[in-house]
């Protein structure tokens, strides 16, 4: 039994930070594993149900609430019993500004947040029974915690570049548009997002890659190297591995619908 899962567009009031809603329910005593696959993004999740865990790099158990940072290679999951799971993916830059927090996991593989500003938060929204409930309750939250227009700043900006351009432009003929030194973009990034330039382009170019590659189709190594802006065939293999743990070809020959709902991916 695989999970269902919903996805909501964000409207124009909070389009400004969430990229996407997903709601993923799963019901059965039978363990459900497979990986979530790094995003150029990262989320805020509540937990309802039973709580899941993260069986690679680290056996850890996930609270009931946390951020999803952006993490370089690919987490392993394991869902089990009643999961009832809400998910606002959000803009990596604007989220670490509104809230004031590093994203920089440390030990844990989650950033926890604030239990005095959140705990009220799942509160309310597990008082909820659908996404556009839980919707609505999120973007009253985010609405007082930042009243006003959002104003991108250079940071930003820079991001948005990165993410907009890394297929087809070299990073380091992006960074030299940037009014700023190259130490300064890698510093300010880095801040921001947990993860410096060169692995949020390698993300980038792997989620490409699957937005892309059909699961029927046949192969062509060559394709995948020109498609992804790779120097050549052994970079593209290596940077897939590193991210996925999975060659490219055993990557699209297996069925991916678990990863793809884990992964905030629709199907």
């Amino acid at each position: 039994m695989a999970p269902e899962a919903e996805f909501f567009k964000p409207g124009n009031d909070i389009s400004w930070l969430v990229r996407q809603f997903e709601a993923i329910h799963y019901d059965s005593s039978n363990p459900l594993t497979d990986k979530f696959v790094p995003r150029a993004d990262t989320s805020l999740v509540f937990h309802f149900g039973n709580l899941p865990r993260i069986i690679k790099p680290a056996n850890q158990p996930l609270p009931p609430f946390f951020m999803a940072p952006l993490c370089p290679t690919a987490n392993s999951i394991m869902i089990e019993g009643e999961t009832e799971v809400f998910i606002a993916t959000c803009k990596p830059t604007v989220l670490s500004r509104v809230l004031r927090i590093s994203m920089i996991p440390g030990k844990l593989i989650y950033i926890p947040v604030s239990e005095p500003v959140f705990r009220p938060l799942w509160e309310k929204m597990k008082k909820q029974h659908n996404l556009s409930g839980r919707i609505e309750v999120f973007s009253r939250f985010i609405h007082k915690l930042h009243p006003g227009e959002y104003i991108p700043d250079e940071t930003d900006l820079m991001y948005d570049k990165i993410l907009n351009n890394s297929t087809s432009t070299a990073l380091h003929r992006i960074i030299r548009g940037f009014s700023v030194s190259e130490r300064t973009v890698q510093r300010r990034l880095s801040d921001r997002l947990g993860i410096t330039p060169k692995k949020l382009e390698r993300i980038i170019k792997i989620n490409y890659l699957w937005n892309r590659i059909n699961a029927n189709e046949n192969l062509d190594y060559q394709d995948l190297v020109y498609m992804g802006n790779y120097y050549d065939q052994t970079h593209l293999i290596k940077d897939f591995k590193a991210i996925t743990g999975e060659t490219p070809d055993h990557f699209f020959r297996r069925n991916l619908k678990v990863a793809k709902i884990l992964s905030g991916r629709e199907l």
